[in-house]
């Protein structure tokens, strides 16, 4: 695949951006590209009521990177410690046993989904006006898993051998945060994070009469509300593209002059959040608490994405240099965010990421297939014009 622009030239990619949100959007769609920390370019579309770049939107899974930020402000306050058995901070839940060690299940792992835990939760959440079910209950079997999967947070694999994706790893975090911090976790989450940022719109459970709260649209343009959550640490996130900027300056690691940042987090606490904790076939994808997009020439595009059916969320960013990308997205049912935010990471570094491979393993094959069959016939073509020309 070739960037829809030279690296320098972002008038040139902004056109062509616009150009695919425009024509591919289905319900709500808002965008952000940043420069050197500043925003420079947003752009907004909507089949409903007009979205600017004050609308809440959900984020599903950017939700665990907001969440590894205020691990790392507790670590940096002495209360927590990312090498620490987990069963230290526990107080009213403890991990089942297993054949496994418990014991090794550390911070570090949990954030970079190596601690063994298997996901089967799919975290649906709970419709509104319904009963949420407490943490400690849905930590032992969600409610609000997906059909056919266990709903447990129990450890199946040996801890820190291999990446297994976990939303039941930060629900654990979730009730970490809680326990140490002795207060619910929206409360500990506004005094760790929203707050020291000036955060006005961003928060882990849904304001039913909030007027900033999109329209959220499905399936055949149908308008649906919100789910509420117990997985808020994994999946309970709402923001807004100001206070999503402000988290993401907030990861910039080189502090440029140019660049107005909010310093919440040491260099050394987002270098830990930066360093490659989980591989997959020898390239780095995760570290504690944000994926490892791509190689940039500084060190990786790092972020997070998320997505529930017909909402897809992604915020991208070179920590080294401020450049990044957010955009927000509901009604496509495919990762529409996050295929434009490849495109921005293969215009930024000219190398694939980890979400543009995956998601052109279908085409690869398709083409794969086609080009296959595609020589039979030539061949099979071939042979049959030579026997015509040598019958008598």
């Amino acid at each position: 695949m070739e960037p829809w622009a030279e690296t320098e030239n972002t008038v040139a990619f902004a056109k062509y951006l616009k150009s695919e949100v425009n024509d591919n959007f289905r319900g709500n769609a808002a965008y952000a590209l940043i420069e050197r920390g500043e925003i420079v370019d947003t752009h907004f579309v909507s089949t409903g009521k007009p979205v600017d770049e004050q609308s809440v939107f959900g984020v599903a899974s950017v939700s665990k990177w907001v969440t590894a930020m205020a691990v790392m402000r507790l670590v940096e306050q002495g209360v927590l410690d990312l090498d620490t058995p987990v069963s230290q901070y526990l107080k009213r839940w403890q991990l089942p046993q297993s054949k496994f060690d418990n014991e090794q299940v550390t911070l570090r792992l949990l954030l970079s989904h190596t601690a063994g835990i298997e996901d089967g939760l799919g975290h649906d959440g709970f419709a509104p006006g319904k009963p949420i079910q407490p943490l400690t209950e849905h930590l032992t079997k969600a409610a609000d898993a997906d059909p056919g999967v266990s709903g447990r947070v129990v450890v199946t694999q040996p801890p820190g051998e291999s990446w297994d994706y976990s939303g039941g790893s930060y629900n654990l975090i979730q009730l970490i945060i809680e326990d140490v911090t002795q207060t619910g976790f929206q409360e500990a989450m506004h005094g760790l994070l929203f707050e020291p940022l000036g955060l006005k719109n961003t928060y882990f459970q849904v304001d039913r009469n909030d007027p900033l709260l999109t329209e959220y649209y499905g399936e055949g343009q149908q308008v649906r509300e919100y789910p509420n959550y117990t997985s808020l640490a994994a999946t309970g996130l709402y923001t807004n593209l100001t206070d999503m900027h402000k988290l993401m300056t907030a990861n910039v690691v080189l502090q440029f002059s140019d660049i107005r940042t909010t310093p919440l987090l040491s260099k050394n606490s987002l270098m830990q959040m930066q360093q490659p904790e989980a591989f997959v076939s020898g390239q780095a994808i995760w570290g504690a608490g944000v994926m490892l997009f791509a190689p940039s020439d500084t060190g990786f595009i790092i972020g997070h994405g998320g997505k529930s059916p017909y909402l897809n969320s992604t915020v991208r960013f070179d920590p080294e240099t401020g450049d990044g990308f957010i955009m927000f997205q509901t009604g496509n049912e495919e990762a529409f965010a996050s295929d434009m935010a490849t495109q921005w990471t293969l215009w930024q570094t000219g190398k694939p990421d980890i979400y543009l491979v995956t998601n052109r393993i279908g085409g690869v094959i398709q083409d794969i297939i086609l080009g296959t069959l595609f020589i039979v016939i030539a061949v099979i073509a071939y042979w049959v014009w030579r026997r015509s020309r040598q019958k008598p």
